[in-house]
């Protein structure tokens, strides 16, 4: 199954109901995943997009920490499922050569993906369920 890489097009709030969601882009096509989250985490993304530094660093997250402190560096990030409107995240690490997933929550998930300037790859399948089409 070959991967579909996505980016992060936007951070919105919804006029409607105030909830934030982060708006994936395919990076090859007109196809989008919106990806609802809370506002702490929206704020994180935000920032790290607009390269506006918060007063904690990328190293000072514990996620982060505990990769460097094994030795891996973060490779990608994918999403991997979807129940019921809750997308599940891992963390793709890399150690010379060897490669494991690590579940990690989905809106930490993206930020250290914006963080570490990593790709974005959802599964085919949450793709096909949940994605918007924009024919062009």
């Amino acid at each position: 199954m070959a991967q579909i890489e996505m980016v992060i097009d936007s951070v919105r709030q919804s006029p409607v109901n105030h909830q934030w969601v982060v708006v994936l882009k395919e990076k090859l096509a007109e196809r989008y995943l919106p990806v609802w989250i809370g506002s702490p985490q929206a704020e994180v993304i935000k920032r790290e997009l607009t390269e506006v530094r918060p007063f904690k660093t990328f190293a000072d997250d514990p996620i982060s920490k505990d990769i460097k402190r094994i030795g891996s560096k973060i490779k990608s990030v994918k999403l991997d499922k979807l129940e019921g409107n809750k997308f599940s995240a891992e963390l793709v690490l890399t150690d010379e050569g060897n490669s494991c997933e690590i579940s990690c929550p989905l809106a930490k998930a993206l930020a250290i993906a914006v963080r570490a300037r990593v790709p974005i790859f959802p599964d085919e399948i949450i793709l096909d369920r949940a994605a918007i089409s924009v024919p062009a």
